[in-house]
């Protein structure tokens, strides 16, 4: 009978093992079901996983190059965060700058990508991005017929680098694009099968992705792909679990912005074959009203009034963007509610009491403090502490020593009524993290090296977003990648043909 060692020594290096057997025996497992597949219901030369930007520009792409390619989508119709778009596409050195005069070069292009994820970005794939948006942006136009309007030059970032494509019928730019890709797909016979989710990617054993195994009304079903397995699903936004995971317990009571399809499928597909998952704590945030999606970011860039939370309290620098300010309410807030109070001298009331009206969406306005927060619930005590405190700082010049800080950088004081009390809450608009691709969309593995026939565009790839992104950034990426997954997937399934 063998003896077992129960020294210290010895139980360490026995739980050590026994781990790794248990990690080997999991992976053994998903392996051998795909070993022990049946066989698959068709085989093509490019599977693509979600019907959004990305993987729709990587299947036309992939089959202008001669590819057999299949469109998979989860739900009866695309629903990632483009539908819900502007649908503005970030670029440089376009037609449209050059039409209208804008100066702009790769370098400079390079350095505010660079620049707006503080140098987190990787650098390969923001340099691969600054190098490809042109020819993509130029391919939207004249292969798919996506018609973009006239440029409008805006603060830094954006500057005259937005292309916004431009709506039909009421549609938003980003709905409008997903039209035109759809229609450019059927015009070439790509096939897309809705209510197909992916469940399973498959493997050779050696953990080259083969296909991927999807659940329908139909059940299971197993799908080959020769040149490889596109993952273009989107973040993980929309699922709590992984919020909490990978941001924190706070960031799970931010309002969701976008769609409540991005549940993290970038993720949980690939984790099972060692992928390299990178920025998982990375998100883009802004206001909102969770009852009716209004958007009160105007009001918060203006520059005017003072933000409190439901106990009336000034709680963050007002001079923070709105993507700070989102993030800041659902962190600081254990209710992620607060009001901006400002008066009649801000300037983008019109504009966002407009919006709140349309969509009988309830704000304070009166020509008191007192009857403002009777009407919205607040406690006139404190908000009358707080803006009196601030008004007197505003008087002093030091509005940048208050705590927490005000750093306008011209204060104006809030005493001409009517005054307003704008209702928002932090809301979460698609996250960053998600499987390090490389510049050919290949996804990473954590042994280093790319997973073969394993790629990822859009919002499912990690790496090239921190911080924040550029407005537009998100749809010019998924042009980019999308296109070279395209090509990849392509040339792969016409080596192994070979």
């Amino acid at each position: 009978m063998k003896k077992f060692d129960m020294s210290r020594r010895g139980l360490l290096k026995t739980s050590i093992l026994g781990a790794a057997a248990a990690g080997a025996a999991g992976f053994t497992s998903t392996a051998a079901a795909a070993g022990e597949a049946k066989t698959p219901k068709a085989v093509y030369d490019a599977v693509v996983l979600g019907a959004g930007p990305a993987g729709l520009i990587a299947a036309i792409t992939a089959h202008d190059a001669g590819a057999k390619v299949v469109v998979m989508e989860k739900r009866d119709r695309p629903d990632g965060n483009a539908i819900y778009a502007l649908g503005s596409v970030c670029g440089w050195g376009t037609r449209h700058q050059k039409e209208q005069g804008i100066e702009d070069n790769a370098e400079d292009f390079y350095k505010m990508m660079m620049g707006i994820s503080k140098g987190q970005g990787d650098k390969a794939l923001n340099r691969c991005y600054t190098d490809n948006i042109t020819a993509g942006i130029d391919w939207l136009e004249s292969d798919v017929g996506v018609k973009f309007g006239k440029i409008r030059v805006m603060p830094y970032p954006r500057l005259g680098r937005t292309c916004r494509v431009v709506g039909d019928k009421g549609l938003t730019g980003g709905s409008a694009l997903v039209q035109k890709l759809l229609q450019a797909c059927a015009k070439r016979g790509i096939e897309i099968l809705y209510e197909h989710k992916a469940v399973e990617l498959l493997t050779d054993g050696l953990n080259r992705v083969t296909g991927v195994r999807t659940l329908s009304e139909k059940g299971f079903e197993d799908w080959s792909a020769k040149g490889g397995v596109l993952i273009a699903t989107g973040g993980f936004s929309a699922n709590p679990e992984m919020v909490c995971r990978y941001i924190g317990g706070w960031a799970s009571r931010l309002v969701l912005r976008g769609s409540r399809s991005t549940t993290g499928e970038n993720i949980s597909l690939v984790l099972p074959l060692f992928a390299k998952c990178v920025n998982m704590d990375q998100f883009h945030a802004g206001p909102i009203v969770a009852a009716t999606h209004v958007n009160p970011a105007d009001v918060l860039n203006s520059g005017y009034g003072i933000q409190v939370n439901t106990s009336g309290r000034r709680y963050m620098d007002e001079k923070n963007t709105y993507v700070i300010k989102a993030r800041t309410t659902a962190r600081e807030t254990l209710d992620n509610a607060a009001f901006c109070i400002v008066d009649s001298r801000c300037p983008v009331l019109d504009k966002v009491i407009a919006k709140f009206d349309r969509l009988h969406n309830p704000y304070g306005k009166a020509d008191s403090l007192e009857e403002l927060c009777k009407q919205v619930g607040l406690p006139f005590e404190a908000v009358k502490a707080e803006i009196d405190a601030y008004n007197e700082a505003v008087k002093t010049g030091s509005t940048a020593k208050m705590n927490p800080p005000c750093s306008y950088k011209k204060a104006y004081p809030i005493d001409q009524a009517p005054f307003y009390a704008v209702p928002f809450q932090g809301g979460m608009t698609a996250t960053f993290g998600g499987p390090l691709i490389n510049v050919k969309a290949e996804i990473q593995s954590l042994d280093g090296g790319s997973i073969p026939g394993l790629y990822a565009a859009g919002n499912a790839a990690g790496g090239i977003f921190f911080n924040d992104y550029a407005g537009g950034a998100q749809l010019g990426a998924a042009t980019v990648f999308g296109r070279i997954a395209g090509r990849e997937m392509a040339a792969r399934a016409k080596r192994a043909k070979a």
